[in-house]
């Protein structure tokens, strides 16, 4: 789950003219993100502050992704 987050947040990127992309791929990445994080922590019981925040590693760049892509949308597309 989490090699399919990052590949899709790499796919974003370079698709990232049709301007949809961060509205569409941005919340399936950050769904996936937290599928993965809670099929961690479920696995394991007894993680640590540090482990859970590891855990979310995939659902926290796939938020930080989203609103840098729409950041960039926002400041690039000029009328």
């Amino acid at each position: 789950m989490y090699l399919l987050t990052f590949l899709l947040i790499l796919l974003s990127y370079p698709l990232l003219f049709l301007m949809i992309t961060p509205f569409i791929l941005g919340p399936l990445t950050i769904y996936l993100g937290f599928r993965a994080y809670r099929r961690t922590t479920q696995a394991r019981h007894a993680l640590g502050g540090l482990g859970q925040l590891w855990a979310a590693r995939a659902m926290l760049l796939a938020a930080a992704s989203m609103i840098f892509q729409i950041y960039i949308i926002n400041t690039q597309y000029h009328v």
